[in-house]
C-alpha cells in the first residue's frame, strides 16, 4: 500500500516538474487546449466567431441553422493523420516557401509554425476581422481577412500586405487557404465538385485516399516549363469547386487572384479521415532550369520569382447552399448568379437552334521544290467552297446553320504575326471573300471569322519572334511545343508555335479593329478564350495582369462587332460571349474522380447557346450522342472540302477526316434526330440532374421534360418503365 503512494506521489511530482521545465524553457506543448470563440460580426444571414489564440473560425448560417468550422472539431483524435499532417488538420494556412540555399521547397503551416508560437494577432474590423501569422523561422507575415456579407463570406489573403525578412534564405511560394473549412469526416455522407473540364464529382470516402485532384485555374501557364508525363485531358475553365455535406452545401468562387489559383481535392485514407477541398494561391512564382556539362550529365534546379506581384488581396468567396437545394445543379445555379450578378453576364436568347460548322481556310506546309525546302500555302476550304458547303445543308434541310471561319487570312492559320488579316489569296481573296459574306447575309446565316491575336510561327523584320514572343524565366522565347501522345514527349517532327506577349496581343487587336473590321459583324476568338500565361521579358506582366489586358481587348471587340464566340472560354471572358464553342463533354477522369457532370453546361443553360466539340473528333457514336443529349449541348461539326490528304507532319494533321461529303449524310441523320429535343429544351435550365443508377442519369429541364439515359450496355428498369441499351427516352 505505501509502495503505491509513493507511485502516486512520484508521478505527481514528475508532471509537475515537466510543467515547470516547459514553462522555464518556453517549450510549447503540441496540441492546444479545448478551442473558445469569440463573436466578431453579424448579421441577418450569418454569425462570425474566432478562437484568437489558434485562428480557429467558427461561421453560424441562421437560415439553415448550420455551424461551419474553418478546422475539425475532433482533429486531436484523428487515427490516420500523423506528424505535420496532424498539425494542418487544425491550420488556417499551409505555405510553401522556397529555401534558397538548395533552391528546394518546404512546407509549414499556421499551427505549429505561428499560432503555437504565439505568432497569430486579431484584429476587429468592420463585419469581420483581419487575422495576422508571423512565422518566426521563415520571417514571414500573412494576413488575411474574413468578412461576412449579405449571404456570403469573403476570405481574403492580403497579398499587398504580406512581409518577408529572410528573402536572402526563404521566399514564399504559395498559400493554401482554409484548406479544411467545409470537410466532411468519415461518418459524414456527401461529395466534391471540382471544374475539371465539363465537371467531376467525387464522393466522400471513395477508397482513393492515395489519390489527388489538383488543377490550375483556368489551364497550365505557357510560360513554364510543361512536364511532359502528365496525364491531363481537360482543364479548369470555371474557378469554383463545391462541397456537399450531408444535407448542406457550400459553394467557393476564386473572386480575386483567380489567375494565380489551384483547385486541391483530397478523400479520406492515407493523409487523414477527412475528404476536403481548397484553393491554393501561388505568390511567387517557380519555374525549373536543367543545366548539361556533358551529354550525360545534367542538373535541374528551381528558380523562383523575385518577387512578390503587386495586388491588394485575392479572395475566396464562400455562399452557403440551403438545406435540401444544396446538391450540385443548386451550385451551378449559385454561380450562374455570381457571374449574372457580379460579372454582368446576360441572357442571349433566341429562337434560333444553332448547328454549328467550323470550316478551316489555309494552313502553310513544307514543300521541296527543286530541292529546295519552301512554305506553301495550302487551300483545305475556299470561300467557294464554304458557299457550296452551306448550300448543300440547306438542301438537307438543316436550318439555323453558324459559321465559324477559321485560317481565312493571309498565310492561313499557325503561321504569321497578325498585322496583316487579309483574306487569303488561294481561297478567293477578298472579292470571294465578300461575295461569301453576301450569301451568308442574304440567307440570314450566321458567319464569325476566327482572329488569332495569340499564336505565330513566323516573325518578320521589324518584329522577329525574340521582340513579340513572350518570354520564359530563362529569357528565350517560349515555344508552345507540341507533346506525343504516345510517348508523353515533344514531338520534333511538327512546327513550333510561339505565343505572343501580352502587350503585343492588345497591340494586334487594336490595328485590327482601326484596319480590318470591314470583313465581317461578328468575331471569333479560339486562342484568346482559352490561353492565358506570364511574360518574363524586360517587362514583366503576371498571369493576373495578361487576365486584365485579355478582358479588356475581349471588351473593345464586343463594342465593335455585333456578335462574339468563344471556344471553351475560361470563365473571366464568359459575359462577353455572344455564343460559345466547344464546351467539354468529358472530365480528364482522374483516378480520385467519380463520375463526371455537365457542371459547365448547367451554367450556361439558358443564357448562352453553346456547342460540343466537334463530333468529328469523337469515335463511340452511341456514347457522345448521349452525352450531347445530357448536357444540351448543340451540334458541331469542323470541316474541311479538299487537300486532307496532304495535313501530314502540319499542326492541323488531326483533321484527316474532315471532308465534308463523307458527313453530309451522318448530318441530316443527326439534325432529324436530335434537334427536335433540343427545340423542346431550348432556353430552358436544367433543375435536375442525378445519376439513378451506374451508368443511368436521368436529367429534368424547366417545364417538367425529363429524360432518361442509359449509358450501360444492358437493359434498366426505372420507375416501372424499361431503357434499352445505349439509349434514351423523353418523359413528358
Amino acid at each position: 500500500m505505501s509502495i503505491k503512494i509513493c507511485s502516486q506521489k512520484t508521478l505527481v511530482l514528475l508532471i509537475l516538474a515537466v510543467f515547470m521545465l516547459t514553462q522555464i524553457m518556453g517549450i510549447t506543448p503540441l496540441y492546444a487546449d479545448e478551442p473558445t470563440y469569440k463573436k466578431m460580426a453579424e448579421n441577418k444571414r450569418f454569425v462570425l466567431y474566432v478562437n484568437s489564440k489558434y485562428g480557429y473560425i467558427k461561421l453560424i448560417d441562421k437560415l439553415t441553422q448550420t455551424t461551419w468550422y474553418s478546422n475539425p472539431e475532433n482533429w486531436r483524435d484523428d487515427p490516420v493523420a500523423a506528424g505535420s499532417m496532424r498539425t494542418q488538420l487544425a491550420s488556417q494556412l499551409v505555405i510553401k516557401y522556397a529555401f534558397m540555399e538548395s533552391y528546394s521547397t518546404q512546407t509549414a503551416n499556421s499551427y505549429a509554425g505561428s499560432a503555437m508560437k504565439k505568432g497569430l494577432k486579431i484584429k476587429k474590423v468592420k463585419s469581420g476581422y483581419i487575422a495576422s501569422y508571423y512565422f518566426k523561422k521563415e520571417g514571414f507575415e500573412i494576413p488575411i481577412e474574413v468578412v461576412l456579407g449579405d449571404d456570403y463570406v469573403d476570405v481574403n489573403l492580403l497579398v499587398g500586405q504580406i512581409k518577408e525578412s529572410k528573402t536572402d534564405k526563404y521566399r514564399l511560394v504559395s498559400v493554401q487557404l482554409l484548406p479544411f473549412f467545409g470537410a466532411g469526416s468519415s461518418k459524414d455522407t456527401g461529395y466534391i465538385v471540382v471544374p475539371d473540364g465539363c465537371g467531376a464529382v467525387i464522393n466522400f470516402n471513395n477508397k482513393k485516399g492515395n489519390e489527388e485532384y489538383s488543377q490550375r485555374v483556368y489551364g497550365p501557364d505557357y510560360a513554364f516549363v510543361r512536364e511532359p508525363n502528365v496525364y491531363v485531358t481537360q482543364y479548369a475553365r470555371l474557378p469554383v469547386y463545391g462541397i456537399k455535406k450531408n444535407d448542406v452545401g457550400l459553394l467557393a468562387v476564386a473572386t480575386k487572384g483567380d489567375a494565380k489559383a489551384i483547385v486541391n481535392a483530397y478523400t479520406s485514407g492515407s493523409r487523414n479521415s477527412y475528404n476536403q477541398a481548397y484553393f491554393e494561391f501561388i505568390v511567387r512564382e517557380q519555374d525549373s532550369v536543367t543545366f548539361r556539362e556533358r551529354q550525360w550529365n545534367e542538373e535541374t534546379f528551381n528558380v523562383f520569382e523575385e518577387s512578390i506581384p503587386k495586388y491588394k488581396k485575392y479572395t475566396v468567396r464562400y455562399y452557403f447552399l440551403e438545406k435540401g437545394k444544396s446538391d450540385y445543379v443548386a451550385m451551378a445555379d449559385k454561380f450562374r448568379e455570381y457571374l449574372v450578378k457580379e460579372k454582368g453576364l446576360k441572357k442571349n436568347l433566341a429562337s434560333d437552334i444553332p448547328f454549328y460548322v467550323e470550316l478551316y481556310g489555309a494552313i502553310k506546309k513544307v514543300k521541296y521544290i527543286v530541292g529546295i525546302p519552301r512554305n506553301v500555302t495550302i487551300p483545305l476550304t475556299t470561300f467557294s467552297d464554304a458557299q457550296q458547303i452551306v448550300k448543300e445543308l440547306k438542301k438537307l434541310g438543316i436550318n439555323d446553320i453558324v459559321i465559324k471561319y477559321t485560317g481565312w487570312y493571309q498565310n492561313g492559320i499557325y503561321f504569321d504575326i497578325p498585322f496583316n488579316l487579309k483574306p487569303e489569296g488561294v481561297l478567293g481573296g477578298k472579292r470571294e471573300l465578300e461575295n461569301l459574306m453576301n450569301y451568308l447575309r442574304r440567307n440570314s446565316i450566321k458567319a464569325y471569322l476566327d482572329l488569332d491575336f495569340v499564336t505565330f510561327r513566323k516573325g518578320s523584320i521589324f518584329h522577329p519572334i525574340n521582340v513579340v514572343a513572350t518570354k520564359s524565366m530563362k529569357k528565350t522565347p517560349v515555344k508552345l511545343i507540341r507533346y506525343s501522345p504516345a510517348t508523353c514527349y515533344a514531338d520534333d517532327d511538327y512546327p513550333v508555335l510561339f505565343a505572343a506577349t501580352p502587350s503585343y496581343v492588345s497591340e494586334f487587336i487594336k490595328r485590327f479593329v482601326t484596319y480590318g473590321k470591314d470583313y465581317t459583324s461578328s468575331v471569333s476568338l479560339t486562342t484568346l478564350s482559352k490561353m492565358l500565361y506570364s511574360d518574363f521579358g524586360a517587362r514583366k506582366v503576371n498571369r493576373l495582369q495578361t487576365k486584365e489586358i485579355f478582358e479588356r481587348e475581349t471588351a473593345e471587340l464586343k463594342k465593335r462587332f455585333l456578335s462574339v464566340m468563344l471556344s471553351e472560354p475560361n470563365e473571366f471572358l464568359l459575359p462577353f460571349a455572344n455564343e460559345v464553342v466547344d464546351i467539354p463533354l468529358q472530365s480528364s477522369r482522374f483516378a480520385i474522380e467519380d463520375y463526371e457532370i455537365p457542371f459547365y453546361q448547367m451554367v450556361l443553360r439558358g443564357y448562352i447557346p453553346y456547342s460540343a466539340p466537334s463530333i468529328n473528333y469523337f469515335t463511340a457514336d452511341w456514347y457522345w450522342k448521349l452525352k450531347m443529349i445530357e448536357s444540351g449541348s448543340y451540334l458541331k461539326f469542323t470541316w474541311t472540302a479538299r487537300n486532307e490528304d496532304k495535313l501530314k507532319e502540319t499542326l492541323c494533321d488531326y483533321l484527316y477526316s474532315s471532308n465534308y461529303k463523307k458527313w453530309l449524310s451522318d448530318a441530316g441523320k443527326l439534325y432529324r434526330e436530335l434537334y427536335p429535343i433540343l427545340r423542346l429544351i431550348n432556353n430552358k435550365k436544367m433543375i435536375q440532374h442525378n445519376v439513378v443508377v451506374n451508368g443511368v442519369v436521368k436529367v429534368e429541364y424547366e417545364g417538367g421534360i425529363k429524360i432518361v439515359l442509359n449509358y450501360t450496355n444492358k437493359t434498366q428498369s426505372i420507375d416501372g418503365i424499361e431503357f434499352m441499351p445505349r439509349s434514351y427516352k423523353i418523359i413528358k
